[in-house]
């Protein structure tokens, strides 16, 4: 038998499942929705499904050919969403959420999903840091938190992991990812919902189906930016110009022309070309009983360093049977091996050693050490011989597995239970030989250490349902028990003056004794949970959610073990009323409301408890081994976060999707060491004290442009606006001092401005005149007294006659003020072409900073390293002379360029300020595809579909600084580029 299944407008519906009614003999409709179906009974029945259509069972009667008209389905037509700890219609939401779906997040090829989110999601920010295997930072409505983590809860399948390290999911395996964001939606996961909740569901069986998926990805990755440093004469009489500037002689006295300055470090440093890979193959089906879903994956990525590369293997199986018509059980289980090579930093001393005089080798065809030769290079650097003779690698093996039983108790009443466990072993190695630039320079062995880590996540949640419709009337109850438990273990083992190279860092005995040291730690923390929720529908227009949670953490006081999160959220669908129901023009509108409490426990553990910590000391004569005691905090409680949100929903002509949000969350009980008087034997105490304010709006819009028989175009578009704000800190402190940079950089809480402000001179721009000199000088006089031609100004702000750090000011925050995402979809005949750009407007950077904050803190994200030579060298900041980019170069004062807005080489007292620093802006075309169907042109009836695409991932971007990453200047790794050919098959 054949068919074709067709919409109301006559076309053919392509993804349509035909089953014969009763087996499992069934069949998917192709891209002009036509089917074939063998061994098909004469008295048979043939049911047509499709999602957002109503079902249709059509008799046979002897037929053997088919038309199937399928009918839209409002209530069908609602997507279905997961909101913790069960599912709802999209139309029943009174809260804010974003849903990803598996064809957006596979879009583009990449290691970890979150990076697919990058543009998709209103109010998520995303950040990378460009190394093969690094997992992204997530920022939802801004950072709320001073201390403790600002990442969203991560919850797979219903397990809330144990981290925001989602790399050991393969992307391929995601069915939908949901980012629940205001407190109605995450009140669910009360201590942990502070900073978002986001949802991962992974793919099942398809009902009535059997599929074998085959997706294949190969590409090249290339640099996509350089910095283009200086080299030729231009470098000499860079240097000359800049040592003496600063008084001291002349590194080349020679003419220029006589030395050969050729080598251009960054290039030799990076490959040319890498090679990415991405394969995963898929078994899904079902039966009437059974349902399941079987992958194996492989994802390899070179880095464009050559000791940079990350290898994924990963196992993901779901299994659902039902055992008869009351019990269901399942299991879903995962595996992955993960290797990552790391070499941080061979590219961020590139300014300041990587002198194009100096060769990669020397002529006899040794490494070349410049430091051991050349006066003017302090260090031994070498990373191309580094990259051969140091070794740092990442060995992850991870375990996800869940197991449920779920009961149909009564008619409307259900109960699940559900066992899971997280298990993470990982192994960090490092070994730098002795023959490493900086062990050859110095006379010095081998040194290296292995580092192991262990975490165990253990949990169990009992949930009922009850779900009732009866008249007008819907009602879905669901009560939660949960207790999760948490185990983390390491131990630390190091050495230096190994014997022999071969063997590394694994036998220690072969270090010297004196050298090796260890450590070990063992640390664990329990959550238990009561939860409670109610939704009620009335006729499909009046929406009403309630939720509750009670959390008890073993991490807080003993007088604040347990806490209360509550929330509400209302909803009124205005185009379900009489006077909107048949229009139109609006064809659906909802307004909602929400408000709610919500808390983050992750702030360590063991921290409202006074520990015991090993100090020696000495009776004069010998050491002697004690202990010194930590302060605790008995009311040491959860940090709060109260927020509310109002927005609509509204689509027009069932064509135009239009989505808005505008929300004011304020965090309380900030937890925070306030200092305490030195009498008290202690200099701090951890406690709750603070506000923190964000406040913004979100708006998403998306649609059908045209939509015809052989052409078809969607475009979608999102922009969100946060402002963030510290509101109030501890006692009559307006101001904390957290670190001053020698740079030039601050990070400073100050009310008024944001948690992740980031502070620093505001610039006056360059003397260019002997007028602007001697104005200066007159200004500052405590600080300007050595001032010449070509050094920068800055602005005295307390007046007192010198330049401090009394006068920085906030130039920004990290996260940008407006941050918006663009979508194009078109396809002709089967052709498709797809566009997706993401951008950010109006943030500081923190690029320059030293480097004590990659520590994942509000100001660290996205960052391998914050130094940033190349700012130095642009800038020449603090009296350094360090090899500029060409683009600065260019434009440096001099006094043949007297109008130059860079300073001169060689410049006194330069800083970075808010020129350098503030008002960043990017964008970031982050893929165009083009793809095409073969299936039908093959016309081979085991094949299912055959689609080839071709991807250009990051090969546009735009940024004002020259830093590889161009969201955040980041110079440690390279910004890749990549050309990608996909197939992806289904028979």
């Amino acid at each position: 038998m054949s068919g074709t299944v067709v919409d109301p407008n006559g076309e053919g519906v392509i993804g349509a499942s035909v089953l014969v009614k009763g087996t499992s003999n069934g069949s998917i409709t192709d891209i002009d929705g036509n089917f074939k179906l063998q061994n098909v009974p004469e008295n048979g029945t043939i049911s047509v499904s499709y999602i957002g259509y109503k079902g249709v069972s059509v008799s046979v009667s002897g037929k053997n050919r088919l038309r199937v008209v399928l009918q839209e389905d409002q209530e069908v037509l609602d997507e279905v969403v997961v909101i913790g700890y069960g599912t709802a219609r999209k139309s029943d939401l009174t809260g804010s959420t974003a849903q990803i779906k598996a064809e957006h997040l596979t879009a583009t090829v990449v290691g970890n999903a979150l990076e697919s989110l990058q543009g998709k999601a209103a109010g998520v920010a995303v950040f990378n840091d460009n190394k093969p295997g690094a997992s992204p930072n997530i920022r939802v409505r801004g950072s709320g938190s001073i201390s403790a983590s600002n990442e969203p809860l991560y919850v797979v399948d219903g397990f809330p992991l144990m981290d925001s390290n989602i790399n050991d999911i393969n992307p391929s395996d995601i069915e939908s990812m949901e980012i629940l964001k205001d407190a109605s939606s995450t009140a669910i996961y009360g201590s942990r919902g502070a900073n978002g909740v986001v949802m991962i569901t992974t793919k099942t069986g398809k009902t009535g189906a059997k599929n074998l998926s085959v997706n294949t990805s190969v590409g090249v990755q290339l640099p996509g930016r350089l910095s283009n440093m200086i080299s030729g004469e231009d470098f000499i009489n860079f240097m000359n110009a800049g040592y003496v500037n600063q008084g001291s002689n002349k590194p080349f006295p020679n003419l220029a022309s006589s030395y050969s300055a050729n080598t251009n470090w960054e290039k030799e440093i990076l490959e040319s070309a890498s090679i990415l890979q991405d394969y995963s193959v898929t078994f899904d089906g079902s039966n009437n009983k059974t349902a399941y879903m079987l992958s194996v994956g492989f994802y390899d990525q070179e880095g464009l360093l050559k000791a940079q590369n990350y290898q994924k293997y990963t196992y993901h199986g779901n299994l659902q049977h039902e055992f008869n018509k009351w019990l269901t059980v399942g299991a879903n289980t995962q595996f992955t091996h993960s290797i990552q090579d790391i070499f941080d930093g061979a590219l961020l001393d590139v300014y300041r050693y990587g002198w194009p005089t100096e060769p990669v080798k020397n002529d006899d065809g040794s490494y070349n050490i410049a430091s051991m030769h050349n006066t003017h290079i302090v260090f031994p650097w070498n990373p191309i011989l580094d990259m051969d003779e140091v070794s740092t690698k990442n060995t992850t093996n991870r375990f996800l597995g869940t197991l449920f039983t779920e009961m149909q108790l009564f008619k409307d009443l259900k109960y699940r239970l559900s066992l899971g466990v997280d298990l993470r072993n990982t192994r960090k190695y490092k070994y730098a030989s002795s023959q490493s630039a900086e062990n050859f320079a110095s006379g010095s062995k081998g040194n290296g250490y292995n580092y192991w880590t262990k975490g165990l996540s253990k949990v169990m949640e009992n949930i009922l349902t009850y779900n009732h419709t009866w008249k007008k009337h819907r009602l879905t109850a669901t009560a939660v028990y949960s207790w999760q438990d948490f185990t983390y273990e390491d131990i630390n083992l190091s050495g230096a003056g190994f014997e022999n190279d071969q063997t590394g860092a694994w036998s220690m005995g072969l270090a010297e004794k004196s050298s090796v040291s260890w450590s070990t730690n063992k640390y664990s923390n329990t959550l238990i949970s009561f939860t409670g929720r109610a939704s009620y529908v009335y006729d499909d227009r009046y929406l009403l959610t309630v939720t509750s949670r009670w959390d008890g953490s073993s991490r807080f006081g003993t007088n604040n073990k347990w806490g209360y999160f509550p929330s509400a959220g209302i909803g009124w669908r205005v185009s379900q009323e009489s006077f909107l129901k048949d229009n139109k023009t609006i064809t659906n509108l909802k307004l909602r409301s929400s408000f709610g409490i919500t808390g983050n426990q992750e702030i360590g553990n063991y921290n409202s408890l006074a520990q015991l910590t090993a100090s020696n000391y000495t009776d004069g004569s010998s050491v002697i081994k004690g202990f010194k005691e930590s302060i605790g905090n008995d009311d040491l409680k959860w940090e709060r976060t109260t927020q509310v949100d109002v927005g609509f929903d509204l689509s027009l002509w069932n064509r135009l999707d239009v989505t808005f949000d505008y929300y004011t969350r304020n965090t309380n009980d900030l937890l925070y060491n306030v200092p305490i008087p030195s009498t008290s034997g202690y200099s701090s105490i951890l406690s709750n004290i603070g506000k923190v304010s964000n406040h913004g709006w979100e708006l998403t819009l998306g649609g059908t442009v045209i939509d015809s028989k052989d052409f078809k175009l969607n475009a979608s578009a999102n922009v969100t606006y946060n402002k963030n704000e510290i509101k109030e800190l501890y006692g009559d402190v307006d101001q904390v001092a957290v670190r001053y940079d020698s740079g030039g950089l601050a990070r400073i809480l100050k009310v008024g401005n944001p948690v992740d402000g980031v502070y620093a001179r505001r610039s006056l721009g360059i003397i260019k005149t002997q007028g602007q000199l001697e104005a200066y000088k007159k200004a500052v006089p405590n600080t300007a007294t050595t001032a010449k031609l070509g050094d920068e100004m800055y602005e005295d702000m307390d007046g007192d006659g010198s330049i401090s750090t009394e006068d920085y000011v906030c130039i920004g925050s990290v996260q940008p003020k407006y941050f918006y995402g663009l979508n194009i979809n078109m396809e002709y005949k089967g052709i498709g072409l797809a566009i997706y750009g993401q951008g950010g407007h109006k943030y500081a950077s923190i690029s320059g900073a030293e480097d004590y904050y990659t520590n994942n803190s509000a100001w660290s994200m996205g960052y391998a390293n914050l130094t940033s030579y190349l700012l130095y060298g642009e800038n020449q900041l603090v009296n350094n002379v360090y090899t500029p980019t060409q683009y600065a170069y260019d434009r440096m004062w001099s006094e043949s360029n007297p109008n130059g807005s860079f300073p001169a080489a060689g410049a006194h007292g330069v800083y970075l300020s808010d020129r350098t620093n503030a008002n960043w802006k990017y964008f970031i075309l982050k893929n165009i595809q083009l793809s095409y169907d073969l299936g039908p042109l093959l016309k081979i009836k085991t094949v299912k579909s055959l689609k080839v695409n071709l991807n250009f991932q990051n090969f546009v971007t735009f940024a004002d600084h020259r830093g590889y990453n161009p969201i955040n200047g980041d110079t440690s790794n390279p910004w890749a580029k990549s050309v990608i050919l996909g197939i992806n098959a289904k028979f």
